[in-house]
Formats: C-alpha cells, structure tokens, sequence
C-alpha cells in the first residue's frame, strides 16, 4: 500500500506516526486480494485556523474504487481513530457486498424467478444488519478458538457468513414468529456454529485430525478484525470508555479491549452466550431469552456472573 500523510497547521508526533502507522496496518488486512503497489491511501490531518478543532481526511483508492471519510474532531488523536475507524466500515462493507451479491445470484437466484415480498424483506434485512452479523460471526469463532473449542484456522468466518446467508434466504419462510429477522439470523449462527463444533469433537481422535488442525500463521490477527476502536464492545463496569487525546493510552486502550475479549473466551459456555448476546450485541434480556430458550431472568443472572468473572480475571 502506497501512504502518503500531510499535516497542516501543527507538527504530527512521532506517536501520530505510529497510531496512524497501526491503523493502517488494519486497513491492509482487509485487502489482502488487492496488489499493494496498486493501493493508495492519503492521510491529511489539518488544525482548523479558528478554535481548536482537528480534521483528519483519508483517500483510499484501490481499483475501480475511491472511500473517502472526514472527521472533525477536538484533538487530533481522536479525530485520527475515528476517520480509520469509518474508513475500515466502508472497506469491510464494500468487500461484503461483492461477496454476498456474487454469491446469492449464483446461489440462490435463479434466472427469471421473481423475488417474493416475503424475500425481499429478508434481503433487506441482512443488507441492513450485514455488518452486525459478520462481526458477531468472527467474534464467536475467535472466542471458540480461544476457549479451545476449536483449533485455530479450522473453521473460516467468511465461509461460515456465506452458509448463515445462504440458509437465511433459502429458508425464510420457516422463521419463528416470535423472533425479528436480526433474532432469527443470529440463532442460526449459534445453531450452525453450534452443529460445527459438535462435528469437530465428533472427529477430534481420529489420525487426520492434527493435520487439519494445524497452527495457522496469523490467525489471531485476522479474527480480531471484527474490533474496532469505537465499537460499542465495552461493559461500563469493567473499562471506562473514554475520549483520550494521547496516541499511546488510545494503543494502550485497545490492548486492553483485546484481553477482554480473551477473558470473555474463556467464561462458561451458557454464560458467554448471554453476555455477548446482551452486553455486546445490545438484545434485551427479553429478546436474548427467546433466542436461548432461558428465562429473562436468567440471562440477567448470567449477565451479573459474566461481568464479575471478567472483573475477577481482569483484576478489575
């Protein structure tokens, strides 16, 4: 990837360089397909004259596509983290919308049938929530890994999105009632991750085994692609979700935020299911229940053990 930064109006620090350095580094894993040499991506960061007022501009130009994001903010830290932030929602929704469209008409619309209304309600609905259900798919196969459930690299997310999207859609009409479209979808991803990995204990002795289970370079990177700085990921009783103007403590803090997600692999199955679910998706405890069968008691229950696990093994 060709970089180019500007500043304008102040002097970028050395750890600017290294925030934005590692921000970029993000950038690049999500284009993996795309020759480097052929990938432009230039940073301005500008003081405004009047206040104090920081914006940072980002052009990213890969073939037959230019992303630009702005965003203006108090300091140049913050402002920083967030145009990268949207920058990467924009990359990560450009790369989904090739891959679903590309693989939906192949898969499941046949030339010359019409879509029902029923369908494209459906249709919509997973367009609407693409993002959301992608990265809960990659959070639980990172946290699986983790809590030794399975091996790393042997199940990948994006082939686990395709086959949630492709038995959404061809199973639409046989959705609960009860539950929204979003419930439903994310039922599904349990239920199928689920059935994964009754499929790997089921295999776990036999002589193949180790040899598909192989340690896979990189793959810790990779899944933790679903975090983002200003994702909504964090419990206000274990870390403070502030707005800091240093590059290093914002570094610091997503350190942090990536060891939480290690303690949340490592809590009791029925537990973790109820915290994610509550605490990072943002279902109530009415809608977690009737994706898990629990009562909404319950799941507060599991939500209360959930936190005071993670603050006993954060050392919170």
């Amino acid at each position: 990837m060709n970089i180019k930064t500007h500043s304008k109006n102040f002097e970028l620090l050395k750890s600017h360089d290294k925030l934005i350095n590692r921000q970029t580094q993000k950038i690049r894993k999500w284009l993996p397909t795309f020759d480097p040499e052929i990938v432009d991506l230039t940073v301005n960061i500008e003081r405004l004259p009047r206040g104090s007022q920081y914006r940072t501009s980002l052009l990213l130009t890969i073939p037959q596509r230019s992303i630009r994001v702005e965003e203006l903010e108090d300091n140049a830290t913050t402002s920083i983290v967030k145009a990268f932030a949207e920058l990467r929602r924009r990359v990560k929704r450009f790369k989904s919308q090739l891959n679903r469209e590309r693989l939906w008409r192949r898969e499941i619309e046949p030339e010359g049938v019409p879509m029902t209304p029923a369908a494209w309600e459906v249709e919509e609905a997973l367009r609407d929530h693409m993002e959301k259900i992608e990265n809960f798919i990659r959070r639980e196969v990172y946290h699986q890994v983790i809590a030794g459930a399975m091996p790393p690299g042997f199940l990948e997310p994006h082939a686990l999105v395709d086959d949630v999207f492709l038995h959404v859609r061809a199973n639409y009409l046989r959705k609960p009632a009860s539950l929204s479209i979003e419930q439903w979808v994310f039922q599904v991803v349990r239920e199928t991750l689920r059935t994964q990995l009754q499929e790997i204990e089921d295999h776990r002795d036999e002589p193949h085994f180790e040899e598909s289970a192989a340690r896979v370079e990189g793959w810790e990177d990779e899944q933790m692609n679903f975090y983002q700085p200003d994702e909504s990921l964090l419990v206000e009783d274990l870390l403070q979700d502030g707005q800091s103007s240093n590059p290093e403590e914002i570094m610091e803090k997503e350190e942090v935020e990536e060891q939480l997600h290690r303690s949340i692999a490592r809590l009791p199955a029925s537990l973790r299911e109820s915290f994610v679910l509550f605490a990072l998706e943002g279902f109530t405890s009415d809608e977690v229940a009737m994706m898990t069968g629990k009562s909404p008691d319950e799941v507060v229950k599991d939500v209360e053990s959930a936190r005071s696990a993670l603050r006993k093994d954060m050392k919170l």
